[in-house]
C-alpha cells in the first residue's frame, strides 16, 4: 500500500509505526510531509520512510492520504494540495472538528473519510471511529478498516454521532485517568508508595478493560460480579451512588460533547 501523510506529528508517527509493525506497508511505501526539518529528520531516521518538505510531492506519490495536521492549519494546507487532488485519491482526515462537508468543499475531487482516533493509538490500543463521504466505495471502507485496525479497534458511525464519540473516546482517556489519579492520591494519603499505588490502580484499570473486552462482559454485570453482598465493594459503591456519580459523569461527557459541537461549527 502506497500511503502518504500530510503532517508528521505524534499521531501520524503512531500510525506509521503501526503500519510498519503490522506489515500493512513497508517504509519504502510510506511518504510524509512536514514543515519541521527536525521532524523530517527524526521520522526518516526512526522509520526509514520518505520525508518531504512539500506536501505536493506526497500527494503525487500516494493515492491513499492521511491528513494529520492541526485543525487551525488545515485551511492553508488543503489550499496548497487541492490542485493536485484527483478522483483516484482516498483522503483520510484525523483532524478534530473538521466535518466532511467542509473537507469536500475544498477537496471536491477526492473520496473523503473522517476519523476520530484517540490517544491510546500511540501504544497500539486506540479506538477509532470513521464516517465516509460521497463516492467512498466498499474497497475504500476495507482499506480504512485495515489501516485503523493496525493500531486498535474500529467502528463506523454516522457523522452526526461524532460529537458524542469525541466526548466518550476522544476525551475519555483523560476522564479515566482522572479517576485513576484519584485512586492513586487516596492510596498515597493512606501511606502507600506512589509507584506502588500507581501500579495497583493502572493495572486494575487495564485488567478491567480486558475482562470487559475479551469476555464481552457488560459493565453492569462486572459490577455485580465484584460486589458481594455486605462486602467492601458494596460499601464503596454506596458512596458513589450517594454522591450521584452517574449524573456527574453524564454532565462531564455532555460538556465535552457540547464543546465539540461548538468547535465543529467554527
Amino acid at each position: 500500500m502506497q500511503i502518504g501523510f500530510i503532517g508528521g506529528g505524534k499521531m501520524a508517527e503512531a500510525i506509521v509505526a503501526a503500519l510498519i509493525r503490522s506489515k500493512l506497508a513497508g517504509p519504502h511505501e510510506i511518504s510524509a510531509g512536514d514543515v519541521s526539518a527536525e521532524r523530517r529528520r527524526l521520522l526518516k531516521e526512526r522509520y526509514g520512510i520518505n520525508m518531504y518538505s512539500r506536501n505536493r510531492v506526497v500527494v503525487s506519490n500516494a493515492k491513499v492520504l492521511v491528513l494529520a495536521v492541526k485543525p487551525q492549519a488545515m485551511q492553508e494546507v488543503l489550499s496548497e494540495i487541492a490542485g493536485e487532488m484527483t478522483p483516484e485519491h482516498l483522503v483520510i482526515s484525523i483532524a478534530a472538528g473538521k466535518r466532511l462537508a467542509w473537507l469536500e468543499s475544498i477537496l471536491p475531487k477526492a473520496r473523503l473519510v473522517r476519523v476520530m482516533p484517540n490517544m491510546p493509538a500511540m501504544v497500539g490500543h486506540g479506538m477509532s471511529v470513521f464516517c465516509a463521504g460521497r463516492g467512498v466505495t466498499a474497497v475504500d471502507r476495507k482499506t480504512v478498516q485495515e489501516l485503523l485496525s493496525s493500531f486498535g479497534r474500529v467502528l463506523e458511525l454516522p457523522e452526526t454521532r461524532f460529537d458524542l464519540v469525541t466526548a466518550v473516546s476522544g476525551s475519555g482517556p483523560a476522564f479515566l485517568a482522572y479517576v485513576v489519579n484519584g485512586m492513586i492520591e487516596m492510596a498515597v494519603a493512606e501511606g502507600l508508595d506512589r509507584d506502588d499505588a500507581g501500579l495497583l490502580a493502572v493495572q486494575t484499570m487495564q485488567g478491567t478493560a480486558r475482562v470487559l473486552l475479551d469476555q464481552g462482559m457488560d459493565a453492569r454485570a462486572l459490577i455485580q460480579a465484584v460486589a458481594s453482598p455486605g462486602g467492601t465493594t458494596e460499601a464503596g459503591l454506596a458512596v458513589l451512588e450517594k454522591s450521584k456519580m452517574t449524573a456527574i459523569l453524564r454532565d462531564t461527557l455532555k460538556a465535552a460533547m457540547q464543546r465539540s459541537e461548538a468547535l465543529s461549527k467554527g
